[in-house]
């Protein structure tokens, strides 16, 4: 009988590990619920060569496709967070069903502070982005969108300690140092909470409540004449499925509530994407979290005709102003990208650019897509040369001849500025102000100042040139390139 009770002991344990891979062909796990892409299934061989590291990414690729796993991830965070109020899955379990997204931590308690020579490039690169739109006629503004804890932070976990200032605070006043024009959107937000939930409880995100404050502090910040909706009737409804719930429990957890605006919206077409029969459909699908397709939104309002247009671009955190948008434009281009675009939006066009706090870095990661400005040479009259030398990369475009290049940090900025003198073989100069980002992709590094410009081609036609780089009250040799 003791032999009997083994014999069946072992099998059902081997039948137990076995069911796993048995049962691995009939399951396929969602990479858009967790907010990442699954592991893919690692070679023996890598460039001829055999993979070391193979036994530990096949344990990621299973483990990311192992049946069952929304439903035991859920049972564990269920335990970690609902009983024990334990982060766990990139989220931060705060008070009274708060919930809030980890990566929000580093700005609460400013783990990720900018240096004050990256605050004065981040308030330098949106002031020329506004000088660009200006002048072609347009009106801009810039809309940070505040954390959730930055608003909410009473529900944040005691051990989170926020901090008195952080980069949303630093950018705020460089922007109102330098004259751009912005929407102090967390101010607007901590002022509004009196009305009620504006933020979801459950979601990273403001609910439909908060994106109408937002809609018409954003169009009062454009000065422009636009509906209110203010006497707009309201259901509250508690159907909304959250995405930080969803990376918690994705299995199925809780809904929370959003805020459903009884608004008869003007008739729309959608330009892009093409071929859009369901304007509903597609729009409900565009304002959800399933993020399909959405980084080029153009659309068309059949009942304006005053030639109004909007160019916004936007995170996820803009999907909840689309209606509001639509509604008020002719004309709409809604551009989801971490590279503005300063160029293909049409002259006279509202420029709105709208991204949470969590993502500032990222403005000052990349430069835009804008051709440089020329300056006057006198700018550069007071300024001696005895900076040093620093290398200019080229780097040739469809579109232009992009400069860019590091300067150091210990180097004093001044207010920010940078400036290219480019002199030709017959010592002609032209002088372009340069954004002053160190491009991360490009250069590679831990660099966090630096300069990059977009010549337009038939300014630096083929030739030898020489580069000088005006910084901070010194002048840097950058050298010699060749433009073929």
């Amino acid at each position: 009988m003791n032999k009997v009770f083994k014999s069946i002991y072992t099998a059902l344990f081997f039948l137990i590990c076995a069911a796993p891979l048995c049962l691995m062909p009939f399951f396929k796990n969602d990479a858009n619920i967790e907010k990442r892409e699954l592991t893919k299934m690692p070679k023996f061989v890598y460039d001829g060569k055999l993979n070391n590291d193979f036994s530990g990414q096949f344990e990621s690729w299973f483990n990311d496709r192992i049946p069952f796993r929304p439903e035991l991830l859920s049972a564990s965070n269920l335990i970690k967070g609902e009983l024990f109020h334990s982060s766990t899955s990139n989220v931060i379990v705060g008070e009274d069903g708060w919930l809030f997204y980890d990566a929000e931590k580093n700005d609460y308690m400013d783990t990720n502070a900018f240096s004050e020579d990256q605050v004065k490039a981040f308030a330098v690169t949106l002031s020329l982005i506004e000088e660009n739109v200006t002048a072609r006629g347009g009106n801009f503004v810039f809309v940070p969108m505040p954390n959730k804890a930055s608003v909410y932070g009473e529900y944040m976990p005691a051990w989170y300690i926020e901090a008195d200032e952080n980069n949303l605070s630093r950018i705020t006043a460089a922007l109102e140092e330098y004259g751009v024009t912005f929407v102090d959107m967390r101010q607007i937000m901590t002022d509004s909470k009196p009305v009620g939930d504006i933020y979801h409880r459950r979601d990273s995100h403001w609910n439909y409540r908060g994106a109408l404050i937002g809609y018409n502090a954003i169009m009062d910040a454009l000065g422009r004449d636009h509906e209110t909706y203010g006497d707009a009737a309201y259901t509250r409804l508690e159907d909304w499925r959250a995405d930080l719930d969803k990376l918690l429990y994705p299995a199925g957890g809780f809904m929370d509530y959003q805020y459903y605006y009884d608004i008869s919206w003007k008739p729309f077409m959608f330009m892009r994407p093409q071929g859009v029969r369901d304007t509903q459909a597609q729009l409900d699908i565009f304002m959800s979290d399933r993020e399909e397709g959405d980084d080029n939104i153009v659309t068309s309002n059949m009942a304006l005709r005053d030639g109004s247009s909007l160019y916004m671009v936007r995170d996820s955190f803009g999907r909840a102003l689309l209606p509001f948008m639509i509604d008020n434009y002719e004309n709409a281009t809604f551009r989801r990208t971490d590279i503005p675009d300063v160029v293909s939006f049409a002259d006279g066009a509202d420029y709105v650019y709208e991204i949470v706090e969590r993502n500032l870095p990222r403005v000052i990661s990349r430069a835009p897509f804008m051709y440089a400005p020329v300056r006057d040479a006198f700018v550069l009259d007071q300024i001696p040369a005895d900076g040093g030398s620093v290398e200019t990369n080229v780097s040739i475009e469809g579109y232009g001849v992009k400069l860019y290049g590091s300067l150091e940090d210990a180097i004093d900025t001044g207010d920010g500025r940078v400036y290219l003198q480019i002199v030709n073989v017959d010592d002609e100069s032209t002088v372009y102000e340069a954004f002053p980002i160190y491009e991360s992709e490009l250069l590679g590094g831990d660099g966090t100042f630096g300069f990059s410009a977009i010549i337009p081609k038939d300014d630096l036609t083929s030739g030898s040139y020489h580069v000088n780089v005006f910084c901070g009250g010194y002048t840097y040799n950058g050298g010699d390139i060749t433009i073929e």
